[in-house]
């Protein structure tokens, strides 16, 4: 008699929020904010797995040691490939965490290093640096695929933040950007962000109010933004189509419109198509 296959290939008991590298065989998760475990622990960590799809188990072993962080994550991103250096060969992790901080890790210093007893601090080089600008939970974080040394941080209080991380111990910062379009007031807390696949300077953000903006970075401002007209409702997470530099696709995490939309900014009054099937909000 056969068994019942798992509809997932590997998996790993850890209430967390997660990151792939897009150069090698691992994932990275950090103790996802706002949600407690079975064992209600407090504390928070990064860690790294390796993901051997040759194993026909579903485990994923650690691949190094935990890091232990202060704060909780509410976002994870793991630099593109293209930005791999002779120190970090695997490029660089960001967490975006509860307290506005934004912290910059080298996988490559916890992949490898021994594994169990408490989590380390970081000290030990893995924590590159910890970057103190938003003054809220930083949900939006994203970096550019077109100059992967671009970082691209949103926050509760609405600042849009460019990093420069080419010296990544030393990360220079670019004016903040707020605001809406047409020089409206802020578009509120930043729940995502998303860079454009098409023309590298224009960069998308969405947030809890509903609003979405498009960011132009040559003129440091908002060209565009849109709401739905038919509902307020929150909007949870966006991404550009990759093909079709006008189109952009956002969910919203509200249970009574719990869908994902299909806006053209060349006709922005509405969604070009609206796609229902959640039951619940989409995260």
């Amino acid at each position: 008699m056969a068994h019942p296959q798992h509809p997932y290939v590997k998996q790993v008991n850890r209430c967390a929020t997660v990151a792939f590298s897009p150069t090698s065989p691992y994932i990275a998760t950090g103790t996802m904010a706002g949600a407690i475990d079975l064992s209600f622990s407090t504390t928070a960590c990064l860690e790294v797995f390796k993901l051997d799809y040759s194993d026909p188990s579903s485990a994923m072993p650690l691949a190094g040691g935990a890091v232990a962080t202060s704060e909780r994550f509410h976002r994870l991103v793991w630099g593109p490939a293209g930005s791999e250096t002779e120190d970090m060969p695997h490029s660089i992790l960001a967490g975006g965490l509860v307290d506005g901080t934004v912290n910059l890790y080298n996988p490559a210093r916890i992949i490898g290093s021994p594994v169990g007893g408490e989590p380390s601090d970081g000290a030990g080089g893995a924590l590159v640096t910890k970057m103190q600008k938003h003054t809220g939970p930083v949900r939006g974080l994203e970096f550019n695929s077109f100059s992967p040394n671009l970082l691209a941080s949103g926050a509760e209080d609405g600042e849009l933040c460019i990093w420069d991380l080419a010296k990544p111990s030393a990360p220079s910062l670019y004016p903040a950007l707020k605001g809406g379009a047409g020089g409206q007031p802020g578009a509120g807390e930043v729940s995502f962000l998303a860079w454009n696949k098409k023309v590298q300077h224009i960069l998308a953000s969405s947030s809890l109010n509903g609003t979405t903006v498009v960011w132009d970075l040559k003129r440091q401002r908002p060209v565009i933004s849109f709401t739905d007209p038919n509902s307020r409702r929150r909007c949870s997470a966006l991404q550009w189509n990759p093909e079709v530099a006008t189109q952009l696709i956002v969910a919203s995490d509200d249970d009574r419109s719990p869908s994902l939309q299909i806006w053209d900014l060349r006709n922005s009054i509405s969604p070009a198509r609206e796609f229902v099937g959640h039951s619940k909000g989409v995260l």
